[in-house]
């Protein structure tokens, strides 16, 4: 059954300002130069004004994030085909969302062999839609500058497309006529990288990088081999990935860990757009300029890819990420990269632990303090005895939550998670007390003078009354209930 806008999206209205208004691409990483001793250094530069506007958007900041981002060699059309899935998600619609009269836009892009997109862009307006599971997903779009260019450094290049990886729900590698054996080994780096994260991890856990990672062959010439779109795509993929006796053993190893590390992959393959997207200097985007067999194949790719089925949030460390998380995540990989440190597996896996041992650490602390609120809520009374039992408790059990997080993520690093959960822990213990011991002293002034009044107006009244008096006030806290017995004792001795 062929798919429409109107059964993927669900436009989700009434949730805050559209502060990016129609949407642009915002810079969120720029790659830097700088003259040093005669050399030309290279870095990257965090936009991090432009990464707050969209990622802290009130439809994005607290809610599961899907990012489809794209990569592969410089001019050779990866912003032009985003200005595809531009269109679907704006269009909104049931109807045909791409007419002959159409122009594709938004992402820059042009014809020629000069560099357009530099760093990463991701597009300012998030599009609210619905997973197969029917709750709500952010998705967004991510355009990323063109590898093995004359400008750019490998660093360069393993830096981005290694902090793309990082936080695509789904990434798009985007090749020209077929899939060689050198954009195989251009993903070794992430085989690395993905048996650190997810070889390594408990059984019980599932693959911490969840990336559908996708091979894009444009201008496919062999249809009667291989078909085009996504059914296509697979079977050649999957035959390329294949292992046969005849390869040497470092590919066949290669294929074993792509396999192993991201079961993810698949492909699509895609005819040429026609002479006038390439030739024609004038080209600007129009629908009709482009081969009819070509436009069909994209909107089907562009309608899979955005399905509700294919709208899965990003994971990493078994957690599902939020705008909040990605901001925190892509922070620590470029603070990381700014101290010199090479983008390797091990620095790589370094940035993502450091940021996930500090949500285990919150999610602890924040299981501490639900059960707390909780019982100190709950409306009984409550002796000092009983708060103190109860913090016991609830610390031992946040302990264990903490301790339950990968092995992988903790390693090592486990007594100092503990250590940090405890402090946090103590400071919210020693609020609480403080609150209580201020409740009981206060709750003994309250009674003493009250006491006190009603010995001087009742001076001659009887023992009973003034017993009943004193036990008249039933409080939940056994020390202060102690000192309540004493203090009526002692009126009792003065009448």
């Amino acid at each position: 059954m062929t798919r429409t806008a109107g059964d993927t999206l669900l436009k989700i209205p009434g949730r805050g300002k559209d502060v990016s208004g129609k949407g642009e691409p915002l810079q969120i990483i720029r790659i830097t130069h700088e003259v040093k001793d005669g050399r030309n250094i290279h870095g990257l530069e965090l936009g991090l004004k432009n990464l707050e506007k969209i990622m802290f958007h009130p439809d994005v900041k607290g809610y599961p994030v899907v990012i489809i981002s794209i990569a592969g060699s410089f001019r050779k059309g990866k912003s032009f085909l985003l200005g595809f899935f531009l269109k679907y998600l704006e269009s909104q619609t049931k109807g045909d969302w791409l007419r002959k009269d159409d122009k594709i836009k938004g992402f820059e892009w042009r014809g020629g062999t000069e560099r357009v997109t530099s760093g990463i862009h991701i597009w300012s307006k998030p599009f609210i839609c619905k997973n197969k599971d029917g709750e709500k997903v952010a998705v967004l779009l991510m355009d990323t500058q063109g590898v093995f260019d004359n400008e750019s450094t490998v660093k360069d290049n393993v830096s981005l497309f290694a902090l793309t990886n990082l936080i695509s729900s789904v990434q798009i590698y985007n090749l020209m006529q077929q899939l060689q054996e050198d954009d195989l080994h251009h993903l070794e780096f992430f085989t690395a990288f993905g048996k650190l994260v997810a070889g390594e991890s408990d059984e019980t856990d599932t693959c911490i990088n969840n990336t559908k990672f996708i091979y894009l062959i444009r201008d496919w010439g062999y249809p009667y081999d291989y078909s085009y779109g996504e059914d296509g795509g697979n079977r050649y993929i999957k035959k390329q990935l294949e292992i046969n006796s005849n390869q040497h053993e470092e590919l066949k190893e290669l294929r074993k860990k792509l396999g192993k590390y991201f079961p993810n992959i698949g492909g699509c393959l895609l005819p040429h757009p026609g002479k006038a997207v390439v030739t024609k200097k004038a080209f600007d985007g129009k629908v009709k300029d482009m081969d009819d067999n070509f436009v069909e194949n994209v909107k089907s790719f562009v309608v899979h890819l955005l399905s509700k089925e294919m709208l899965i949030a990003k994971r990493i460390h078994n957690k599902t990420l939020t705008g909040e998380d990605i901001v925190k995540y892509i922070k620590a990989y470029v603070d990381l990269l700014k101290k010199g440190e090479y983008p390797s597996p091990q620095t790589a896996f370094q940035a993502t632990a450091e940021v996930g041992r500090g949500e285990a650490i919150k999610r602890a602390f924040e299981f501490y303090k639900d059960q707390m609120d909780e019982f100190l809520y709950s409306g009984e009374h409550i002796s000092m005895n009983d708060f103190e039992t109860y913090h016991k408790r609830c610390r031992i059990a946040a302990r264990d939550k903490l301790k339950r997080t990968s092995k992988l993520l903790i390693l090592e690093h486990e007594c100092e998670c503990v250590r940090n959960l405890d402090i946090l822990i103590k400071e919210e213990y020693k609020k609480w007390r403080k609150i209580l011991d201020e409740q009981i002293q206060n709750l003994v002034l309250q009674q003493k003078a009250r006491r006190a009044a009603a010995a001087e107006e009742e001076a001659n009244s009887s023992l009973s009354k003034l017993k009943s008096v004193g036990t008249g006030i039933g409080i939940g806290i056994g020390t202060a209930a102690i000192t309540f017995f004493q203090i009526n004792k002692y009126l009792k001795t003065k009448t």
